[in-house]
């Protein structure tokens, strides 16, 4: 049960081993765990979740959550998160965009659980650049 695999959030590892949330909300939960210290440069494949800690990500979330304001589908105030509406793979480097290089009208605001609900009844297209 405690299986940090089988849950429905995604878990991150860093040299600690310890797994994390894929979104932390206290921001002294952030610090306490040292995140910030161990991200001295941008991760590898296969954690997405830990650029979404970087500051880059950060001002670009909190740009895109002022733009908007509240959820796009049912207009709620809280829990609210910002989606990409498409992912980009740029094709000669072979790896994706990272999260804050996309254009502003691809991001959008949505509730925790509009965005658990688009994620899970539709797929994000990729977009081959």
């Amino acid at each position: 049960m405690n299986d940090p695999t089988q849950s429905k959030y995604r878990h991150i590892s860093f040299k600690s081993k310890t797994p994390y949330r894929r979104f932390i909300k206290a921001e002294d939960e952030l610090k306490s765990s040292h995140l910030e210290s161990q991200m001295v440069e941008i991760p590898a494949h296969g954690t997405y979740g830990a650029l979404l800690f970087r500051p880059e990500w950060k001002a670009i979330r909190e740009e895109i959550l002022a733009r908007d304001k509240s959820c796009i589908v049912c207009y709620s105030k809280s829990a609210l998160q910002v989606h990409h509406r498409q992912y980009h793979f740029i094709v000669r480097e072979n790896k994706f965009k990272l999260p804050w290089e996309y254009p502003k009208h691809l991001l959008i605001t949505l509730c925790e659980s509009c965005h658990r609900r688009g994620h899970s009844k539709f797929k994000v297209p990729t977009i081959n650049i």
